[in-house]
């Protein structure tokens, strides 16, 4: 005889948390060892330090030549946002998260992802099949970077063309 039932309640939340498995919140916790904090104390400082590294390594790399430290500033300033979304993505621990799914690669849009990379996959290879003999055949000279950015649209387009059809599909 089941002594509580929890019909009704969302499965993916965790309000009956114990010691060793922690509420799940919007932001998520990281595990150091059988402590936990919230996934923003260390991914803001990790971030950080993300931002100006790739600020010294654009300055090393010559970028704004007139004000480096201007052109550092600049590129710490933009990189902060993003690495530190990075960090938090690297650092968080998915059980923690609210909403979460217990088994992500079982889910009805792991599905929908898998069949429209195996489709974009053939689409890619029909593609570079087709684009290789116009090239072969015809006195017409692409430079490779150019046809790799031409691959790499196609096969984003195609990805994202055949996922939303099959998320309409259901």
């Amino acid at each position: 005889m089941i002594a509580n039932n929890n019909w009704g309640t969302d499965m993916t939340e965790n309000n009956g948390h114990t010691k060793g498995n922690p509420a799940r919140t919007s932001w998520g916790r990281v595990r150091f060892g059988a402590r936990t904090v919230p996934a923003m104390v260390p991914a803001i400082p990790a971030g950080g330090l993300l931002a100006v590294l790739a600020a010294a390594a654009a300055t090393l790399a010559g970028f704004s030549p007139q004000r480096p430290l201007l052109g550092a500033g600049v590129v710490a300033a933009l990189m902060m946002l993003p690495l530190t979304a990075l960090a938090w993505a690297f650092l968080v621990d998915r059980d923690s998260l609210k909403g979460a799914a217990a088994r992500p690669e079982e889910s009805v849009e792991s599905r929908w992802y898998d069949a429209s990379a195996a489709g974009a996959f053939h689409d890619l290879l029909t593609l570079a099949g087709l684009g290789t003999a116009v090239l072969f055949l015809t006195p017409l000279d692409i430079d490779g970077p150019v046809a790799l950015l031409a691959v790499l649209v196609a096969g984003m387009l195609s990805m994202g063309v055949r996922y939303t059809v099959n998320r309409r599909r259901g």
